[in-house]
């Protein structure tokens, strides 16, 4: 019951969050792209004062803004989510959402699983081994990881794959030529061939992002081993590891049976807050390998200045760290039985 009371409360205080995060996109996007500047790339090369000011009172730029920020936020939280301005014009902002999140989703998801699995794997070695030659090598490779964001790594293994004589993978796009797409169950391309059982479609489809994934699981990798080493490190200095050790506790036990939950906790929080870098990292690689996403899409919009794309987006982000910080807190009361959620 504790849990329902606390998701309740944590819902009442997200809705004042994203009302303020619509608020500083809307003003931020106006501000930097006023109405006129839409008005005139939706217009034909010849047009007239009396086509724009009714393509002006058609969009509604002619109502205070304050009431077009209004009616926003409100079509915003029913699921209304307008037409887009420019990217596919007088086109459903909710569908050309939901087509490509799915794949961003997926491999989020994905990479996200590999990258804890490996990370917290790592953390938990190096914290062990502090500052031996096993800790100062792979520190290297993942701090080095970590540094480089992860599109210039992605770029750096196709230059590798191109000066070779066989070309291992492909540089940019997400299929073969005539390569067709899987049937539109889900959306998300991985997802549907298993369901439709399209394993070569499967197949060609992780070969083209082979390299993509390889660099988002490098960058993501990074950051959860480093929380994963700091919270170890700390956790083995406590008075608690020192009393189990002079019991005569095996290394590995004390690491799995009580280090290890204390450990978590920290890194789980750290991890859930980083989500942000992760979906920037998307944006660069989809962008760099064309790769059609949820990052994609909020590149063209934002470039073209077609905030009715860009603040849904905004809005779905925010969403998604707002749900991945509960499912964060959930899970350190989970492996921390000291904490209560109120």
């Amino acid at each position: 019951m504790n849990l329902v009371k606390y998701i309740i409360k944590r819902a009442c205080v997200a809705i004042p969050v994203l009302i303020g995060v619509i608020a500083v996109t809307f003003i931020l996007m106006r501000l930097a792209i006023p109405p006129e500047r839409i008005v005139a790339q939706r217009l034909p090369p010849r047009w007239t004062w009396d086509m724009y000011e009714l393509e002006y009172h058609r969009l509604g730029f002619d109502k205070p803004l304050i009431v077009q920020f209004l009616v926003f936020v409100q079509d915003l939280f029913l699921g209304n989510w307008g037409y887009s301005f420019i990217i596919v014009a007088d086109s459903s902002v909710r569908d050309i959402v939901m087509q490509r999140l799915p794949r961003t989703l997926e491999l989020a998801i994905i990479t996200y699983i590999i990258s804890l699995l490996i990370g917290i794997k790592l953390g938990i070695i190096t914290g062990a081994n502090r500052n031996k030659l096993r800790d100062k090598k792979i520190r290297i490779l993942t701090y080095v990881g970590m540094s480089i964001p992860p599109f210039v790594l992605a770029i750096f293994f196709s230059q590798m794959a191109a000066y070779q004589d066989v070309r291992l993978f492909p540089f940019w796009g997400y299929k073969s030529p005539g390569m067709p797409n899987p049937p539109a169950i889900t959306n998300g391309r991985i997802l549907d061939c298993i369901l439709t059982g399209n394993w070569y479609i499967l197949g060609d489809y992780l070969y083209h992002i082979f390299i993509p994934m390889i660099a988002m699981i490098l960058f993501q990798l990074s950051i959860i081993f480093r929380h994963t080493r700091s919270s170890m490190i700390g956790v083995l200095q406590e008075d608690y590891i020192r009393t189990a050790y002079s019991k005569g506790c095996t290394n590995r036990k004390i690491i799995h049976q009580h280090a290890l939950k204390n450990a978590l906790g920290p890194s789980i929080t750290m991890i859930s807050f980083s989500f942000p870098k992760v979906f920037a990292g998307f944006v660069a690689l989809e962008v760099a390998f064309q790769l059609p996403g949820i990052g994609e899409l909020f590149y063209l919009a934002l470039r073209r200045g077609d905030y009715a794309v860009v603040i849904p987006i905004i809005f779905l982000i925010a969403i998604i760290v707002l749900l991945m910080n509960l499912i964060a807190d959930i899970a350190y009361s989970i492996a921390d039985p000291r904490i209560r959620l109120h």
